[in-house]
């Protein structure tokens, strides 16, 4: 009997619904079948970004709860889903913190995604290890961009008003600057992931629109600000289908 536990930010809850008496906050079972595997779990950590996801003496930390899930479940295989934080709002929450441009916000993030999959690595042990790419970006408005840059980042860095406006226009931030990052976090994941052996898989082929790199189809926006990809039997089958080859190439031994 296989078992796969999928780990990750709340992006990576497309799958499945909350049994009753989950030992898990956020606990999914998917209900679809993954061709291989008896048993399918999804363990959402909301909030938890890949530059955070690290071994800290920290029982709230991502990196402690995802060591836990691990321990309880002893699957075959680990799909990892973290970095979704990472691509946008961390990018514009260093630029701000730090008073830097975007583009050197950008650069950390992508330092980071190395420790990140070497932390990956580390916790699976000998597992098999797959790794969840970004989903596509899902703000597609300015006013949109806008209030939730307000919300997310303002609010927490204290920063006025007025100041905090200014320092947009500075930084240049607009809604196809918000696509841009995404892709290229999204890029740099996925070529460090592969540079490193590791199976990996998005659904952006699927979800995104080729017009705008980085953004979604409309179909898969929720609109009013959500930052998740619109919860459908077609994602959730996408999911399913791309999890399934990719924890099937973790099985098996590189030759």
């Amino acid at each position: 009997m296989k078992t796969l536990l999928c780990v990750g930010d709340s992006h990576s809850r497309l799958i499945g619904t909350k049994p009753d008496g989950s030992g898990f906050r956020y606990g999914r079972i998917s209900a679809t079948t993954i061709d291989g595997f008896d048993a399918a779990h999804v363990v959402s950590i909301k909030g938890a970004t890949a530059a955070g996801f690290y071994p800290k003496d920290d029982k709230g930390s991502s990196f402690f709860r995802a060591s836990r899930a691990i321990r309880r479940l002893d699957p075959d295989v680990i799909c990892f889903g973290f970095g979704q934080v990472d691509a946008e709002l961390s990018c514009y929450y260093v630029a701000f913190r730090d008073n830097i441009s975007l583009e050197e916000a950008i650069d950390t993030r992508l330092h980071l995604q190395d420790r990140y999959l070497e932390a990956c690595r580390s916790l699976a042990g000998n597992r098999g290890i797959a790794i969840k790419g970004l989903n596509t970006a899902t703000i597609d408005e300015p006013k949109a961009l806008r209030k939730l840059l307000h919300r997310r980042i303002r609010a927490r860095l204290d920063i006025p008003r007025g100041q905090f406006s200014r320092r947009m226009e500075e930084l240049n931030i607009t809604v196809d600057r918000h696509w841009q990052i995404n892709a290229a976090l999204s890029s740099g994941l996925r070529q460090k992931s592969r540079a490193q052996g590791l199976a990996y898989f998005d659904l952006r082929d699927a979800t995104g629109r080729s017009d705008k790199p980085g953004l979604s189809k409309p179909e898969y926006c929720v609109g009013g600000g959500d930052v998740h990809l619109r919860m459908s039997p077609e994602v959730e089958e996408q999911f399913s289908n791309a999890v399934a080859a990719t924890a099937q190439k973790a099985l098996t031994p590189a030759a």
